[in-house]
């Protein structure tokens, strides 16, 4: 059965030498556990946080619970190219985590808007996505094919926490809980067309913190 334990106990049994298993902070599956043999009733502690702040790195929400998730994200993004030119170019965009914890960023969808069958897209057509810093391009997001949709969970970066952390050991890196994003690609078009997609990005909190 799973018991809440207070830091008070732990810090005791540290200072007696005693061998203790694994415990997490959060007060879940690694916590404390004592054997009682011969008794008929027990006293455990119970710690409850209420609004919990997911930025703070100590809070006492379970490690991988999605409550850690907190980030900042664009809504809407743009790509484009001219006649003149097929190389396809968009602003930069930007991810940042603003958590306690770090975050695992993938791009879970890339898919077709209905209003794409009926446009005349390049056969040239060829649209990529560029993380920089995670792992670089991911190629062929959407094409002149609209018959299906681009559909994965491909890994692109892991953020630090907004303490610029991938441990609560590291050293502080204020850079490294943003990530910059972009469109890249080609396509020959010789009049205007404007395709829709909606990309859907996936976020997970690494675990493993302490």
């Amino acid at each position: 059965m799973k018991k809440k334990v207070i830091a008070g106990l732990l810090l005791s049994s540290c200072v007696l030498g005693a061998a203790m298993p694994a415990f997490a902070q959060d007060g879940t599956e690694a916590d404390l556990q004592k054997n009682y043999s011969g008794q008929n009733s027990v006293e455990i502690e119970v710690n409850g946080t209420l609004g919990a702040d997911n930025k703070d790195p100590n809070a006492t929400i379970p490690e991988g619970d999605d409550n850690w998730i907190n980030v900042t994200v664009p809504t809407k993004t743009i790509f484009y190219n001219t006649a003149a030119d097929p190389v396809i170019k968009s602003p930069d965009y930007k991810i940042t985590n603003n958590s306690g914890r770090p975050v695992s960023v993938s791009l879970e969808k890339f898919e077709n808007d209905a209003t794409n069958i009926s446009l005349p897209l390049p056969s040239s057509y060829s649209l990529n996505l560029l993380v920089e810093g995670g792992d670089g391009v991911i190629p062929s997001i959407a094409t002149s094919d609209t018959s299906t949709d681009f559909t994965t969970a491909t890994h692109l970066i892991d953020l630090a926490n907004k303490d610029g952390r991938m441990k609560l050991a590291d050293e502080k890196d204020t850079s490294s809980n943003v990530a910059t994003f972009r469109y890249t690609g080609t396509a020959t078009a010789t009049t205007q067309v404007q395709p829709k997609y909606t990309m859907t990005l996936k976020f997970t909190t690494v675990t493993n913190w302490n």
